[in-house]
């Protein structure tokens, strides 16, 4: 990591604890690590900065780009064009600041579990803090290596180079490569271990994180690893405690009236990071549109086409479709807390789960989730394996869009990928379904230097 941490900086780690939205920034790049981890309540602020250090939108940014549910937008002036067209390289495209960000993050969280080691609690109060802080930065590690590990690994084999999975704060780093393996049993170990230190057993305040949400983020992690049965018993958890809403009150998770099936979020305010411009902006430049095939495939009753998709025209006068799933305000465009992990999701995860073992079952969970979006659904039911994961596909399509899954899932199911406005395919073996690691991080660490992913 030598390349990324050779100009990290704690910029962030003191933050006021007051809201969610994580502001009050106080740059102490000139403060050592002795200053700010100085007692349990200066712990509290390094822990809470780094959730202003997470985003959604750099996930989303990429993954959706290299998906197929969108198109290039009339002002989108060649904005990331190298992921769109799946022409990126070491030395080019958006991934590269995917890699130097999070790893900034899990830096940060390691220099809150290395700091909590001297910190002393002077009572049973700041001692529950302590171990919430340990917990959080646990969280936030596997979590944020995941992400990492999605975009820069073949996370189906698990004999595979993965991400080098870091632990240490040392700024001049240069760890190489775990395998993917590897990287699956960190991660468990990491949340394993998070969820008696976190205090807030079910996300009652759904932007910091929970016992609920690292299990939540466990059922995502073994439906990658295939470890059905785990991930089946994780999310059926976390479904119980956290149910999905019905088709009134759906729309109201996305204007952030509600924080039901809410289970972790990065709250924004105004001021504060945009997500919904990615697509498209207040002077209505269109960078990004929903593509014409994910449009088609929702039921014209389905309360998600009128959630996610709109009609408006462009900054030329164009009529063109909007993704409004991250809508905002008329004053604040764009402006929305981030959906990390959602009930729906884990309902679908079971739903894949028991595609393998229990068709019955399987049915069963997609029509719940259907009838809980599309308005007088009737039951349906697939008879083979191959056609209930189709239709779970296609509801994880519907569900998750622009949320960061779509691209894995295609990869997950071994699809091709085809976009027909530019009328090009991203086969299964093509090498660009997986991210290069970055050129400057290959030649700033000689560790990693000889693990590239293969063909870059």
């Amino acid at each position: 990591m030598k390349y990324i941490y050779h100009y990290l900086i704690i910029v962030g780690m003191l933050i006021g604890m007051m809201s969610c939205s994580y502001t009050d920034l106080k740059p102490t790049d000139k403060v050592g690590d002795h200053e700010i981890f100085s007692s349990v309540f200066t712990l509290e602020q390094a822990t809470t900065g780094i959730y202003a250090k997470m985003s959604l939108r750099t996930t989303l940014n990429v993954s959706a780009i290299l998906s197929d549910d969108v198109y290039k937008g009339g002002q989108n002036g060649g904005a990331g064009d190298d992921s769109y067209q799946w022409t990126y390289s070491a030395a080019t495209g958006d991934h590269n600041n995917l890699w130097s960000s999070y790893y900034g993050v899990i830096n940060m969280a390691n220099r809150v579990l290395e700091g909590a080691k001297t910190v002393q609690a002077n009572n049973q109060v700041e001692e529950k803090i302590k171990q919430n802080c340990i917990g959080t930065a646990l969280f936030i590690r596997a979590y944020t290596s995941f992400d990492l590990l999605r975009f820069f690994a073949d996370f189906d084999k698990k004999e595979n180079l993965g991400i080098p999975y870091s632990k240490q704060k040392v700024v001049l780093e240069t760890l190489g490569r775990n395998t993917v393996a590897e990287c699956y049993q960190e991660m468990v170990k990491d949340l394993e271990t998070a969820i008696p230190l976190l205090s807030q057993v079910v996300p009652e305040t759904p932007c910091y994180a929970s016992q609920l949400a690292a299990k939540a983020l466990l059922a995502r992690i073994n439906l990658y690893a295939r470890n059905y049965n785990l991930a089946y018993q994780y999310a059926a958890e976390v479904l119980k405690q956290k149910p999905i809403v019905g088709i009134q009150k759906y729309p109201k998770i996305w204007s952030d009236e509600t924080k039901e099936e809410i289970i972790f979020e990065l709250t924004r305010l105004p001021g504060e990071e945009t997500i919904g411009t990615l697509f498209w902006s207040a002077d209505n430049s269109s960078s990004f549109e929903p593509s014409t095939e994910l449009i088609k495939s929702y039921d014209e009753k389905d309360v998600r086409l009128q959630t996610f998709i709109g009609d408006g025209v462009d900054r030329d006068n164009v009529p063109v479709k909007r993704v409004n799933k991250y809508k905002g305000t008329k004053e604040n465009v764009g402006l929305s807390n981030q959906k990390m992990i959602r009930s729906s999701e884990m309902l679908l995860i079971m739903a894949e789960c028991k595609a393998n073992s229990n068709i019955t079952e399987a049915n069963s969970l997609l029509n719940k989730l259907r009838r809980a979006r599309i308005k007088d659904w009737s039951d349906k039911n697939y008879l083979t394996k191959e056609e209930i994961l189709q239709e779970i596909l296609l509801e994880r399509r519907r569900e998750l869009c622009f949320e960061g899954h779509r691209f894995f899932d295609l990869r997950r199911f071994h699809l091709p990928i085809y976009k027909p406005m530019i009328n090009k395919t991203l086969d299964v073996d093509n090498i660009r379904r997986i991210m290069p690691i970055p050129l400057a991080e290959m030649q700033g660490n000689n560790v990693i230097a000889n693990q590239q992913n293969p063909g870059y």
